[in-house]
């Protein structure tokens, strides 16, 4: 069984988890970054981090093109950077794992309709 796990919705906002103290969306110029990353204070240190799409009656409006990239432990620094090349960085205190859902448009971060299933190991 996992010892963690955060379910977010379309909009970045968890709405069912375990063992997540909380979510904040990543960071890029100092500014909240409004869709595509989120970092999360766990109560304890996760050895791994896997993520997936969630499936949404919308998704034939946007082509379901996301991918999801994860990391974790202690994100410290740069976590990656956007489409544009301007650094992401997880705010102090949100550093123990990060999803990033990169498109292929724009600044590459976004969000799907249907969210992300996040576990923590």
């Amino acid at each position: 069984m996992a010892r963690g796990f955060a379910r977010v919705d379309g909009q970045g906002t968890i709405v069912a988890s375990k063992g997540v103290v909380g979510m904040r969306k990543a960071t890029r110029n100092g500014e909240e970054i409004a869709y595509g990353a989120y970092s999360f204070k766990l109560q304890f240190t996760p050895l791994a981090v896997t993520a997936n799409l969630i499936t949404h009656p919308d998704d034939n409006l946007i082509p379901f093109t996301m991918t999801l990239y994860t990391a974790g432990p202690n994100l410290t620094g740069v976590l990656t950077t956007d489409g544009n090349g301007t650094p992401v960085k997880c705010l102090p205190g949100f550093q123990d794992a990060a999803v990033i859902c990169r498109f292929p448009n724009g600044d590459q971060l976004a969000m799907t309709a249907g969210g992300f299933f996040v576990i923590f190991e």
